[in-house]
């Protein structure tokens, strides 16, 4: 079974480094440290976590516990607190949430192993018992277009916001194949190879293209899934159009 991946949420630099070196020594993928809580919906869709460990203060426009009521609630995706305050106003909002746990900081590593597996099993348990595709759930309630592909870049899912946006109406979307959409198919396919070659942690693969049968222009990111042996298995690709 592959590893489980968790997503940081630490404004401080050194801090966040450091955590993902211990996570990693633990075997955990961390596939990116986020500063802002802003940021977290995005990368949610882009690396699919199974567990996130955020920091409640944060700089940006919401802190570590309004992130986690967006996160609970649209995303379904667990998360830990992490503090260096325990106080009563604190705890009182993070109880308020539906957190897996609450470590303060400092915090010894037997603590965090402890700690993230007892989060991680709890949500395997949960979503076994529940049944539900909590991915495709979130993507549907994206307000960006998102395509999920296989490896060759056949398209399995489309969100309503990419239904809407690539040509041709919301039909015949399952099924095709993405270069199929634009100008430049080749082209597609290549950025497709590119993205499949990305290490974890790396910039998706980005490239704008043309619409075909129109000079409308999408701009393209897109992020692999990989097996347990480092094998593009399939394509999250985030849409970006002007309109």
């Amino acid at each position: 079974m592959s590893e489980a991946v968790i997503l940081i949420v630490e404004d401080e630099a050194l801090a966040g480094m450091e955590l993902r070196e211990t996570l990693e020594k633990f075997g955990y993928r961390v596939p990116e440290v986020l500063k802002r809580g802003e940021d977290v919906p995005e990368s949610i869709v882009v690396h699919k976590p199974d567990l996130i460990l955020m920091d409640i203060r944060l700089k940006g426009f919401q802190d570590g516990i309004e992130t986690a009521y967006m996160v609970g609630g649209e995303f379904d995706v667990p998360f830990i607190f992490l503090s260096a305050y325990s106080d009563d106003e604190t705890l009182s909002r993070a109880l308020e949430t539906r957190a897996y746990g609450y470590l303060v900081k400092p915090f010894d590593e037997k603590t965090l192993r402890t700690t993230l597996e007892l989060a991680l099993r709890r949500s395997r348990e949960y979503r076994e018992r529940e049944d539900t595709d909590w991915y495709k759930k979130a993507l549907s309630r994206f307000p960006r277009p998102v395509l999920l592909t296989d490896a060759y870049g056949r398209i399995n899912f489309a969100n309503e916001a990419a239904k809407n946006s690539l040509p041709g109406g919301s039909d015949g979307r399952v099924g095709t194949a993405i270069h199929m959409f634009f100008n430049e198919p080749s082209a597609v396919t290549d950025l497709l190879a590119e993205a499949g070659a990305l290490r974890l942690g790396s910039v998706a693969a980005k490239k704008s293209f043309t619409f075909k049968g129109s000079d409308k222009q999408a701009k393209l990111e897109v992020n692999p899934f990989k097996d347990d042996e480092g094998r593009a298995v399939g394509f999250v690709v985030l849409v970006c159009t002007d309109s």
